[in-house]
């Protein structure tokens, strides 16, 4: 199965096309909303916390444009049952018992992109959501060329990526917005999005009662930051 893709868009200002901005998502774990009266005619996947979101600016005038900052306030938090999880196959060995399913695997595979290792996480559980610069286990920025604020040079584009996290099971609806400027101007394009950090998936201990709770980096490669990783 390919990974999901989230929601995009583009701004630009009302006093000419100086640049653009789009946003895109990459997850290899989501959870389904089947079709309803709530959801719509089409399935929704929901990309489970730390999945990728790219920020893309593009310089598309006469002069350079700025990403100043990226800012992140959550709108909402609604308690939901999902109704499944889309899991994007890695690559490997596998086996399959049923001709369909190979041939489901087979365009998984053929679509399979790597999640990125994050510029910046966003900390949808503090109050007011933090961005702050991803750092490795030994303290330090895994991309300093990313570091905000990021000029773009007039003609050419940029792409930060960012990885939402939450510990919350709950369905979270979140905007982000860029802070953008260019010759002396001000924009802030804006994008509403959704995550959580239910999976659906439990691990299971001989003797155990009851099944814990399996968040999506412990099963994946999506990302957790250094600090709220499972010791």
């Amino acid at each position: 199965m390919p990974p999901t893709r989230g929601p995009s868009g583009a701004t630009a200002p009302d006093d000419g096309v100086q640049f653009a901005t789009r946003v895109l998502g990459l997850t290899h774990i989501s959870v389904r909303l089947l079709p309803s009266s709530e959801v719509g005619p089409e399935p929704l996947d929901i990309p489970c916390s730390g999945h990728n979101v790219y920020v893309d600016l593009m310089a598309d005038g006469t002069v350079p444009v700025i990403l100043r900052a990226l800012r992140a306030e959550v709108v909402s938090r609604e308690e939901f049952q999902p109704d499944g999880v889309v899991i994007a196959p890695l690559p490997g060995p596998s086996v399959s018992f049923a001709e369909d399913l190979a041939d489901a695997r087979r365009r998984g595979l053929e679509n399979y992109q790597p999640m990125l290792v994050p510029d910046h996480e966003i900390l949808l559980d503090e109050t007011p959501p933090v961005v702050r610069t991803a750092v490795g286990d030994t303290g330090h920025p895994l991309h300093p060329s990313s570091a905000l604020p990021l000029t773009v040079p007039v003609g050419e584009a940029r792409r930060v990526v960012v990885a939402p996290y939450t510990e919350d099971r709950r369905l979270l609806t979140w905007r982000l917005t860029a802070e953008v400027t260019y010759a002396g101007n001000r924009a802030e394009p804006a994008w509403t999005l959704k995550t959580t950090a239910e999976t659906t998936m439990r691990v299971f201990t001989p003797g155990g009662s009851e099944g814990r709770f399996s968040p999506a980096h412990d099963v994946s490669d999506h990302w957790a930051p250094v600090d709220r990783r499972r010791r």
